[in-house]
């Protein structure tokens, strides 16, 4: 004997097969509870997932009449009502007059669902595992089988859905991260790297708020650093834990990473903070800073590694805090880390370089009393130049460079010359004028410094051509060669030589300005007279006052 399929139940599983063509879980989860809603003729319904790191149900999906809608987003405890029975007990429950008490326990839904009759819960599960469960409300009772067996069918659908949103969401946080570090590794300076990475690091673990402290190395308290969002609040205060003390204390002596999802069940919890920003803290993670030094000395090469701080992200936006989120911030601590040790050593590096060569300059300034501190003030100039003229920071840097050892030439001179307190002869002008050349024969062989051979060798060139050592003309003058020209200039004619006092300011920019375009660049005349004005460029004279 044949049998047929019921009409309707065809036509239905059809629509579900069709509702099964969404990839996106969200679209599938809407394109499921429509099914459901218009196949079991309900006035609405809900479609709440199972969040297991929280075993919570969380509502993704509603429609129907009144605030039904407004569920979306709300979370409810997976122990309790009558979604939370039927996913518990894995079974269909018709839920009827007195029946419908379990409403009450499941917050935002009392509300609404108070004047039901009828409610039908079912399950979503798959493999034997919870999914969540689905809410139809004012279902006809002859559509129950139909709505049933459609249920059975979308649960391995959205299993799958559920399964490749969550690869999804893990490669796109692998992808973020790949790029939070190509975009930290982009800068060495320190607070934009520790800001960049809180910033980071609240976004992808979706947080309230991020916070960076630091360890004091001279109290050993720890210092709430930066936070994310900024708060301007801890831009007129210096928010301090002592040593030891709090969540961070633990983490910053342990070395530990901490989890916790209530502080207030948390005897470390540091209130202190809270009432000193106004900030409430219910859920906490936080991780070590850690940073790694080499040991010179006999210990030369070994590597020693010490808690430098750490993170805390606060208050999951939805949810709790789970372990992947502190292997998330973990990672993103220990990069930035290894960057900010970077920066560190490039920042020490270039303080060593920057002091050795204040101090070549100022034992060149030595070789002559009458222009001690000469190159410092050049330097001070030519880099002032340099910012009004717009030029980017490493050019600023070059210039800074340059200028101070644009003089270096001079440890080639007779001393008797350089000393000389009455003008020079042709014949030692002609010497003098040598200094340009073997400065930059000096400076030629250290390789860093071939940028800034140019501010050595061109200090007294003129775009007229009538210049030393090699009368270069217009363009063939480099533009660091330009800027110290002016600098050097301007501060030779402000100060006091042994053969004549100091020009008034005033003189001395007409001076330049009458020589601008012809012997000196027009631009960094310009520029030394605002400076000037501004105040950020000082003669002799006014830094003695």
């Amino acid at each position: 004997m044949n049998q047929t399929v019921d009409p309707q139940w065809q036509r239905s599983l059809q629509r579900a097969n069709q509702a099964a063509d969404h990839r996106d879980l969200g679209s599938l989860l809407r394109a499921t509870l429509a099914l459901l809603t218009e196949e079991g003729a309900a006035q609405g319904g809900t479609l709440l997932i199972l969040d297991p790191s929280t075993r919570e149900l969380v509502c993704l999906a509603a429609q129907g009449a009144g605030g039904i809608p407004l569920l979306e987003g709300s979370r409810l405890p997976a122990g309790q009502g009558m979604a939370g029975i039927a996913m518990n007990e894995n079974r269909p429950i018709l839920f009827a007059g007195d029946s419908l008490d379990p409403i009450h326990e499941i917050g935002p839904l009392s509300a609404l669902l108070a004047d039901q009759r009828h409610t039908l819960a079912l399950p979503l599960q798959t493999a034997g595992q919870p999914l969540g469960a689905v809410l139809l409300f004012e279902p006809q009772p002859d559509r129950q089988p139909l709505v049933e067996l459609l249920c059975q069918r979308m649960s391995t659908e959205i299993a799958r859905a559920a399964e490749l949103q969550t690869i999804y969401d893990h490669n796109q946080r692998l992808q973020a991260m790949i790029d939070i570090f190509g975009k930290i590794g982009s800068t060495l300076d320190r607070d934009h790297i520790l800001r960049m990475m809180i910033d980071y690091a609240r976004q992808m673990i979706n947080a309230e708020a991020c916070s960076l402290f630091l360890v004091d190395t001279a109290t050993q308290d720890i210092i709430l650093h930066l936070a994310s969002p900024a708060d301007a609040k801890l831009d007129d205060q210096q928010v301090r834990v002592p040593a030891g003390m709090g969540i961070i204390g633990h983490v910053v002596e342990s070395g530990e990473v901490v989890l916790v999802p209530d502080v207030t069940q948390d005897n470390r919890h540091y209130r202190q903070i809270d009432q000193s920003i106004g900030f409430i803290t219910r859920a906490l993670l936080a991780v070590p800073l850690r940073s790694r030094t080499v040991a010179l000395g006999q210990e030369r090469g070994a590597i020693k590694e010490r808690v430098i701080g750490g993170f805390e992200a606060v208050n999951k936006v939805q949810g709790t805090f789970d372990p992947d989120d502190a292997i998330l911030l973990t990672t993103l601590a220990n990069q930035a880390a290894t960057v900010l040790q970077i920066a560190d050593l490039y920042s020490e590096a270039n303080e060593l370089f920057l002091d050795l060569v204040s101090a070549l300059t100022t034992a060149i300034d030595a070789k002559d009393p009458y222009t001690e501190g000469h190159s410092q003030r050049v330097s001070d100039f030519s880099v002032e130049i340099a910012r009004q003229l717009g030029l980017p920071a490493e050019v600023v840097h070059q210039v800074r460079i340059g200028s101070l050892l644009h003089d270096v030439g001079k440890i080639g001179i007779p001393d008797h010359i350089l000393s000389k307190p009455d003008r020079l002869t042709d014949a030692e002008y002609e010497i003098m004028k040598q200094h340009p050349v073997v400065g930059a024969n000096i400076m030629g062989q250290v390789r860093k410094l071939h940028s800034q051979v140019p501010a050595i060798a061109e200090h007294h060139e003129r775009l007229d051509g009538s210049g030393y050592p090699r009368g270069l003309k217009g363009d063939e003058c480099s533009l660091l060669g330009r800027i110290v020209a002016v600098a050097d200039v301007f501060d030779a004619l402000t100060s006091d030589r042994p053969y004549r006092g100091p020009m008034p300011v005033e003189e001395v920019l007409d001076y330049l300005f009458q020589r601008a375009g012809r012997q000196f660049d027009e631009q960094c005349v310009h520029a030394v007279a605002e400076g000037y004005i501004k105040g950020t460029i000082k003669t002799q004279q006014e830094r003695t006052i």
